[in-house]
């Protein structure tokens, strides 16, 4: 009986704390960032994709007009 009201006195005690300065307050900041840093990471990891997908957009399309120039000069 005395361990569980000393379990639930400095339950207490560490629940009433400060929750900025503390280490529940700790953990969750840091989880957030975590989770928000991940975000922001697949959000960048997107547009370098999609970068680079135009990129070889517009190598192709230059391919396609020297090959067809080609072809042009050749008939003539």
């Amino acid at each position: 009986m005395k361990c569980i009201v000393a379990f639930l006195v400095l339950s207490m005690v560490v629940l009433m704390a400060q929750p900025g300065e503390g280490f529940i307050g700790h953990l969750l900041g840091r989880c957030a960032s975590g989770i928000l840093g991940k975000q922001q990471l697949e959000k960048a990891d997107q547009q370098l994709d999609q970068v680079e997908l135009e990129k070889q957009d517009r190598d192709q399309q230059r391919m396609e007009k020297r090959s067809f120039q080609q072809k042009d000069f050749q008939r003539h």
